[in-house]
């Protein structure tokens, strides 16, 4: 049993050294996904509360939580799109074909844009962003190969 908690502990470690590289390479930060938040305090307290002093036990639990709470982290970076939540991942921008950005305008308020990345695979990812479509918009013009679709919708 410690051998797979040991394997499981270098898995998890490796995850965040994955997801610490991508992440720092984030120029255009997301709004953080709450969901990996409540995921990990849930899972989390469970695992916790089990009586053990196994110390590979304690390092996977330690590493579990810590890999949720990185995973909420996502945005824009300068190779690829590092997606946030349970399942993320980066996208390469050659595989995305299509780009539908969102803006959303509060009186009073930080502009806030929605952007629903579509990729070669069938797969859409959706990410909120705490600045305006323009900037998103003029970054992505940059990244993205000429033949990518930038479509600006609305509410």
């Amino acid at each position: 049993m410690d051998l797979l908690i040991i394997v499981v502990d270098v898995i998890f470690l490796a995850g965040a050294v994955f997801n610490i590289y991508w992440q720092s390479q984030i120029e255009i930060r997301s709004i953080y996904k709450i969901s990996s938040l409540i995921f990990a305090a849930f899972i989390g307290s469970w695992l916790l509360f089990s009586a053990t002093n196994d110390l590979p036990y304690i390092i996977m639990t330690a590493s579990f939580i810590t890999l949720t709470i990185m995973n909420g982290v996502g945005g824009i970076g300068e190779k690829k799109v590092i997606m946030n939540g349970f399942y993320s991942g980066v996208i390469d921008y050659a595989q995305i074909v299509h780009v539908t950005l969102i803006p959303i305008e509060v009186p009073q308020r930080k502009p806030k844009v929605a952007v629903i990345f579509n990729t070669s695979r069938p797969q859409q990812v959706q990410m909120s962003f705490n600045t305006s479509y323009k900037t998103v918009q003029d970054y992505l013009s940059k990244k993205l190969s000429s033949g990518v679709q930038v479509e600006v919708g609305q509410i």
